[in-house]
Protein backbone atom coordinates (compact mmCIF):
# COMPACT_ATOMS: atom_id res chain seq x y z
CA UNK A 1 0.00 0.00 0.00
CA UNK A 2 2.77 2.57 0.75
CA UNK A 3 4.14 2.08 -2.78
CA UNK A 4 0.67 2.74 -4.19
CA UNK A 5 0.40 6.01 -2.24
CA UNK A 6 3.88 7.01 -3.35
CA UNK A 7 3.00 6.13 -6.93
CA UNK A 8 -0.13 8.28 -6.89
CA UNK A 9 1.68 11.22 -5.38
CA UNK A 10 4.52 10.86 -7.86
CA UNK A 11 2.18 10.76 -10.84
CA UNK A 12 -0.19 13.48 -9.70
CA UNK A 13 0.95 15.91 -12.33
CA UNK A 14 3.40 16.00 -15.20
CA UNK A 15 3.55 19.77 -14.78
CA UNK A 16 4.85 19.49 -11.24
CA UNK A 17 8.45 19.17 -12.36
CA UNK A 18 8.57 21.96 -14.92
CA UNK A 19 11.74 23.27 -13.30
CA UNK A 20 13.12 20.52 -11.04
CA UNK A 21 14.73 17.42 -12.46
CA UNK A 22 12.84 14.13 -12.20
CA UNK A 23 15.21 13.09 -9.40
CA UNK A 24 14.49 16.30 -7.48
CA UNK A 25 10.77 15.81 -7.95
CA UNK A 26 10.92 12.19 -6.78
CA UNK A 27 12.93 13.32 -3.76
CA UNK A 28 10.38 16.01 -2.90
CA UNK A 29 7.39 13.71 -3.29
CA UNK A 30 8.87 10.65 -1.63
CA UNK A 31 10.54 12.43 1.26
CA UNK A 32 13.79 10.63 0.51
CA UNK A 33 16.94 12.73 0.46
CA UNK A 34 18.12 13.62 -3.04
CA UNK A 35 21.31 11.64 -2.47
CA UNK A 36 19.29 8.45 -1.86
CA UNK A 37 17.07 9.06 -4.87
CA UNK A 38 20.10 9.66 -7.07
CA UNK A 39 21.72 6.47 -5.77
CA UNK A 40 18.55 4.52 -6.64
CA UNK A 41 18.40 6.10 -10.10
CA UNK A 42 22.09 5.45 -10.75
CA UNK A 43 21.67 1.69 -10.48
CA UNK A 44 18.24 0.73 -11.79
CA UNK A 45 18.89 -3.01 -11.59
CA UNK A 46 20.18 -3.13 -8.01
CA UNK A 47 16.84 -3.85 -6.32
CA UNK A 48 13.09 -3.52 -6.71
CA UNK A 49 12.96 -0.03 -5.25
CA UNK A 50 15.53 1.15 -7.79
CA UNK A 51 13.56 -0.46 -10.61
CA UNK A 52 10.39 1.31 -9.47
CA UNK A 53 12.07 4.68 -9.13
CA UNK A 54 13.73 4.37 -12.53
CA UNK A 55 10.43 3.41 -14.14
CA UNK A 56 8.73 6.40 -12.51
CA UNK A 57 11.54 8.70 -13.65
CA UNK A 58 11.11 7.48 -17.21
CA UNK A 59 7.38 8.08 -17.00
CA UNK A 60 7.95 11.61 -15.66
CA UNK A 61 10.28 12.39 -18.54
CA UNK A 62 7.78 11.04 -21.09
CA UNK A 63 4.94 13.03 -19.52
CA UNK A 64 7.07 16.17 -19.47
CA UNK A 65 7.78 15.74 -23.19
CA UNK A 66 4.06 15.26 -23.86
CA UNK A 67 3.28 18.41 -21.88
CA UNK A 68 5.82 20.33 -23.97
CA UNK A 69 4.13 19.19 -27.20
CA UNK A 70 0.70 20.10 -25.83
CA UNK A 71 1.93 23.50 -24.63
CA UNK A 72 3.54 24.19 -28.01
CA UNK A 73 0.31 23.34 -29.82
CA UNK A 74 -1.69 25.55 -27.46
CA UNK A 75 0.75 28.42 -27.99
CA UNK A 76 0.39 28.07 -31.76
CA UNK A 77 -3.39 27.55 -31.68
CA UNK A 78 -4.93 28.91 -28.46
CA UNK A 79 -8.42 28.23 -29.81
CA UNK A 80 -7.68 24.49 -29.59
CA UNK A 81 -6.67 24.57 -25.91
CA UNK A 82 -9.89 23.24 -24.37
CA UNK A 83 -10.30 20.47 -26.94
CA UNK A 84 -6.66 19.41 -26.75
CA UNK A 85 -6.56 19.38 -22.96
CA UNK A 86 -9.82 17.41 -22.84
CA UNK A 87 -8.43 14.93 -25.35
CA UNK A 88 -5.24 14.44 -23.35
CA UNK A 89 -7.12 14.13 -20.04
CA UNK A 90 -9.45 11.49 -21.52
CA UNK A 91 -6.49 9.66 -23.02
CA UNK A 92 -4.56 9.71 -19.71
CA UNK A 93 -7.52 8.25 -17.85
CA UNK A 94 -7.79 5.44 -20.42
CA UNK A 95 -4.00 4.93 -20.40
CA UNK A 96 -3.86 4.66 -16.64
CA UNK A 97 -6.77 2.20 -16.51
CA UNK A 98 -5.31 0.09 -19.31
CA UNK A 99 -1.82 0.04 -17.81
CA UNK A 100 -3.12 -0.80 -14.35
CA UNK A 101 -5.20 -3.66 -15.77
CA UNK A 102 -2.27 -4.95 -17.81
CA UNK A 103 0.21 -4.75 -14.93
CA UNK A 104 -2.24 -6.33 -12.50
CA UNK A 105 -2.96 -9.16 -14.95
CA UNK A 106 0.75 -9.81 -15.40
CA UNK A 107 1.96 -9.25 -11.83
CA UNK A 108 -1.18 -9.28 -9.62
CA UNK A 109 -0.11 -7.34 -6.51
CA UNK A 110 3.51 -8.42 -6.80
CA UNK A 111 6.49 -6.17 -6.35
CA UNK A 112 6.97 -5.75 -10.11
CA UNK A 113 3.49 -4.32 -10.67
CA UNK A 114 4.35 -0.64 -10.00
CA UNK A 115 7.33 -0.77 -12.36
CA UNK A 116 5.34 -2.64 -15.01
CA UNK A 117 2.56 -0.09 -14.78
CA UNK A 118 5.02 2.80 -15.15
CA UNK A 119 6.76 1.12 -18.10
CA UNK A 120 3.38 0.69 -19.80
CA UNK A 121 2.45 4.32 -19.13
CA UNK A 122 5.81 5.50 -20.45
CA UNK A 123 5.42 3.58 -23.71
CA UNK A 124 1.86 4.80 -24.17
CA UNK A 125 2.85 8.39 -23.40
CA UNK A 126 5.65 8.28 -25.95
CA UNK A 127 3.17 7.01 -28.56
CA UNK A 128 0.74 9.81 -27.75
CA UNK A 129 3.51 12.41 -27.93
CA UNK A 130 4.52 11.10 -31.35
CA UNK A 131 0.90 11.07 -32.52
CA UNK A 132 0.26 14.64 -31.36
CA UNK A 133 3.52 15.83 -32.92
CA UNK A 134 2.59 14.22 -36.24
CA UNK A 135 -0.92 15.66 -36.09
CA UNK A 136 0.44 19.14 -35.44
CA UNK A 137 2.78 18.85 -38.40
CA UNK A 138 -0.13 17.99 -40.72
CA UNK A 139 -2.67 20.59 -39.53
CA UNK A 140 -2.78 23.85 -41.46
CA UNK A 141 -2.11 27.05 -39.51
Amino acid sequence: MPLRLLWHSLCASARAFADPTPAEEISARSGLPASEVNALLDNCDSNQTSMNFCAWRDQFVAEHELRQVVDQQIAEHPERKAALEAKVAKWKKARDASCEKSARKEWDDGLMRPAAQAVCATASTKQMTKKLSATAARKPS
